[in-house]
């Protein structure tokens, strides 16, 4: 699939993985459509991709929202008239034991990692439909096949995410939208409990995270030479044999 040209919108542009992702697309001459809760972070990942030659619009949008969502729908299918490219990439993690989740964080949970991803794609579906061929991609985690203890709150989110993809990869079969449910491990990013500083220090000990641009520029060279599949695992080196330790 020739990317160039293209439009992407990307959900949670200027997370950890989104800046990247967004960077990536940017290179690859893809028209972006960026969207992240605060225009001042979005105007300053506009800055760092201004010299690409392609069109940037910015929205900002709390996802976890369904009034903020609807806004977004709206405003997007105003200015746009199709897209080829849906990346949802915000996502929030909750790590706290059963006694210790409150109502919010398990609300926040299900809005950030899961609603979002359904009312977003659902309120742009008409524009998906109107791309000769068009991918929606979601950043799942190895979490949403394998529970661990402490982390059920996300884990749920993430099996659930997991089950929405594929059902919907399996519902658009036979049409122009491919859905792609990322099945990722650990990424080298301050999203999750511990500091960045501790992943890199984990990291260059041997743990084995996802680099998040090395990432970026798989996704889009996979959706380039179209081998991209429902569900897609990108694990780290030691990926296995770590999770059978931590379920010990």
């Amino acid at each position: 699939m020739e990317v160039r040209g293209k439009i992407a919108c990307v959900i949670g542009a200027t997370g950890g993985i989104g800046k990247n992702v967004v960077t990536a697309l940017a290179e690859k001459g893809v028209n972006l459509i960026l969207v992240s809760r605060d225009m001042t972070s979005l105007d300053s990942l506009e800055r760092d991709i201004k010299n690409f030659k392609i069109t940037i619009s910015k929205y900002t949008c709390d996802v976890s929202r369904f009034d903020s969502i609807r806004q977004l729908v709206h405003n997007i299918s105003k200015d746009y008239k199709h897209l080829d490219l849906l990346f949802h990439l915000a996502g929030i993690g909750v790590y706290k034991y059963l006694g210790d989740i409150q109502r919010e964080d398990w609300q926040l949970t299900m809005d950030i990692n899961l609603n979002s991803v359904f009312y977003i794609t659902q309120g742009l579906l008409t524009l998906l439909k109107k791309s000769e061929k068009a991918y929606v991609i979601a950043s799942g985690s190895g979490m949403g096949k394998i529970a661990l203890s402490g982390r059920s709150a996300y884990c749920t989110s993430k099996f659930a995410l997991r089950g929405l993809m594929l059902s919907l990869a399996k519902e658009f079969k036979h049409s122009n939208i491919n859905f792609v449910h990322l099945t990722l491990g650990s990424v080298l990013t301050t999203f999750g409990p511990l500091s960045l500083t501790e992943k890199k220090r984990k990291h260059d000990s041997g743990k084995g995270y996802l680099e998040p641009g090395w990432l970026a520029s798989h996704i889009i060279k996979r959706i380039e030479n179209e081998t991209l599949e429902a569900e897609t695992p990108i694990y780290p080196k030691h990926y296995f044999a770590e999770s059978r330790r931590d379920k010990r």
